[in-house]
């Protein structure tokens, strides 16, 4: 027997940003409560729970974050457990949740996506978010996302001959769609000029390059068939889960085999386009990890979009708004909704869900069919790569 279809039935997000008086366990559930009541349905239904987070460990010292989810969920008995892709956990979970549909195993789970972090001092978050590089040359010697990052961008730049200031597109675009999102982070707009006059991080990488440090959770609820057209008798729409596939590279920067190329976001486009029957010219709408303007950059051309050195030339172009050829970051992205780690792809997902649906509000795209979004481990690591179809 083949596999079966999956569909996303619901979703539940909630805003981004500092929740100090609230645990993960208090996060998640609240957000799996939103995506219930979104089509009324019954938390008995839910048969498995799966929770994507990175961080809780090291800076809540909690462990086993979705039992204490699905304690605080009234969802105690069911299966549970939490994945841990760094940057990518929320997708690895989603991932999980596919598969465990699509096998027959379940019919209905909810996949919860939730990180903590603000509560900590920076330098306890700056070295846990170190802990998805590459420990004995990187993390060790004291190299952090942001420098990594800034080194990304500095190969990038010296590679293709391109200035820093060709990044901030990417920049505003995300920021202007940030401030009709009610659950973004960052909801100020922003322009070229302020880009350009942003503070340094570390050289070329400024301020507007990269994403805060903030908290969020939101859920996806997944289903089969069967549970698909339970959902739609109700008058509620569902999106169809095309492709989920997952690709690795080598952990270590120093060892892969170029400096300005995303293996594993390559390979892993590939074979959700190849799954999906799709290729990029079908796509209305792209999620990209952007928790870094270069990996922005690096993503469109992973995903075809672009020549390689050309990624740039999509964010002085207007081609990425709502109303573009390529709208991405729809709700803010990873820059300026927030990149609450072990959540993000979860919040990917979801955005993407409320676009097929025609449930964006101000920030829809027109005539949205396909959604493509791809979630990174660490410096693209792993990537996690979903395909969506409106129905």
């Amino acid at each position: 027997m083949g596999n079966k279809d999956v569909f996303i039935l619901g979703v539940g997000m909630t805003p981004v940003g500092k929740r100090k008086e609230m645990c993960v366990g208090e996060m998640g559930s609240e957000s799996i409560g939103i995506a219930l009541e979104s089509i009324g349905l019954e938390s008995k239904k839910i048969s498995a729970l799966y929770a994507g987070n990175m961080m809780a460990g090291q800076l809540c010292q909690q462990q086993l974050v979705a039992t204490k989810i699905a304690n605080f969920a009234g969802l105690s008995g069911v299966e549970a457990f939490t994945a841990e892709g760094a940057c990518a956990s929320g997708a690895a979970a989603a991932r999980i949740g596919y598969m465990s549909v699509a096998s027959g195993c379940h019919d209905v789970v909810a996949v919860c996506g939730v990180e903590k972090m603000t509560h900590a001092d920076r330098e306890s978050t700056t070295k846990a978010l170190a802990t998805a590089s590459h420990r004995e040359t990187e993390g060790s010697q004291g190299s952090t996302f942001l420098s990594l990052n800034a080194d990304l961008m500095q190969n990038y730049m010296s590679t293709y001959n391109v200035d820093a200031d060709r990044f901030s597109g990417f920049s505003v675009n995300a920021h202007k769609n940030a401030l009709t999102n009610p659950n973004a982070m960052l909801r100020k707009p922003v322009c070229k000029a302020d880009y350009t006059i942003s503070r340094m991080l570390i050289a070329p990488l400024r301020l507007l390059d990269a994403p805060p440090i903030c908290d969020g959770a939101a859920t996806i609820l997944l289903g089969n068939a069967d549970m698909a057209r339970y959902c739609q008798l109700q008058g509620h729409h569902v999106v169809k889960i095309l492709a989920s596939t997952v690709a690795c590279d080598e952990l270590a920067l120093s060892n892969r085999r170029s400096p300005v190329q995303l293996a594993s976001a390559e390979l892993s486009f590939k074979r959700a386009y190849k799954i999906s029957g799709i290729s990029f010219k079908d796509v209305d709408i792209f999620e990209p990890h952007d928790a870094y303007t270069v990996m922005t950059a690096l993503s469109i051309e992973a995903a075809g979009f672009a020549e390689k050195g050309e990624g740039t030339d999509y964010a002085q172009s207007n081609q990425i708004s709502l109303q573009g050829q390529l709208p991405i970051c729809t709700f803010g992205g990873l820059k300026a909704r927030g990149h609450p780690v072990g959540a993000t792809g979860i919040y990917q997902l979801a955005e993407c869900f409320l676009q097929l649906t025609d449930n964006a509000g101000c920030n829809q795209v027109r005539n949205a069919g396909i959604a493509l979004a791809q979630n990174f481990s660490g410096a693209a690591s792993v990537a996690f790569t979903h395909v969506l179809e409106s129905c």
